[in-house]
C-alpha cells in the first residue's frame, strides 16, 4: 500500500471532532517492516492537533532474529528519535513511533519515508 494522494487535514480534523473519543486515524501505508498512519486529536483544550505514528516490527518472523535487520531498525529508530519521534513499545515486538504536533502531514510523510528507506 502507498500513499499517492494529499491527506486530507480537513476530513481528519471533521472527523476527530465527530468522534466518541475525540481521535480519528488513518493507514497510509503497510508492509512487513512497517507501518505509517496519520492521524487528529481534539484533547479537552478544543485545540486540534495533528500526528504521525510509525510502528515498526523488530522482526519479521517471531521465532527468528535477524541480525542485519535489527541493525537496520535501529538506524531507522535513531533518525526518527532525532526528528522528534517519541518511542515506545507497543508490544514485544513492535516499536510505536509518534510525533505530534505535526503542522504539514504531507510534508512529514514525505520526509518519514525517507527516514524508513533502509527497511525498504
Amino acid at each position: 500500500m502507498t500513499h499517492n494522494t494529499p491527506i486530507e487535514n480537513k476530513a481528519l480534523a471533521h472527523n476527530a471532532r465527530a468522534s466518541k473519543h475525540k481521535e480519528t486515524y488513518k493507514l497510509l501505508e503497510k508492509n512487513s517492516a512497517y507501518r505509517i498512519g496519520v492521524g487528529a486529536r481534539v484533547p479537552s483544550t478544543e485545540d486540534l492537533s495533528f500526528f504521525v505514528e510509525v510502528v515498526i516490527s523488530l522482526s519479521s518472523k517471531p521465532d527468528k532474529v535477524d541480525l542485519a535487520r535489527l541493525e537496520r531498525t535501529l538506524k531507522c529508530l535513531r533518525s526518527l528519535q532525532e526528528h522528534g519521534y517519541t518511542l515506545t513499545f507497543e508490544d514485544s515486538t513492535r516499536i510505536s513511533c509518534e510525533k505530534k504536533p505535526i503542522q504539514d502531514l504531507n510534508k512529514e510523510y514525505v520526509e518519514v519515508n525517507l527516514l524508513l528507506e533502509p527497511l525498504k
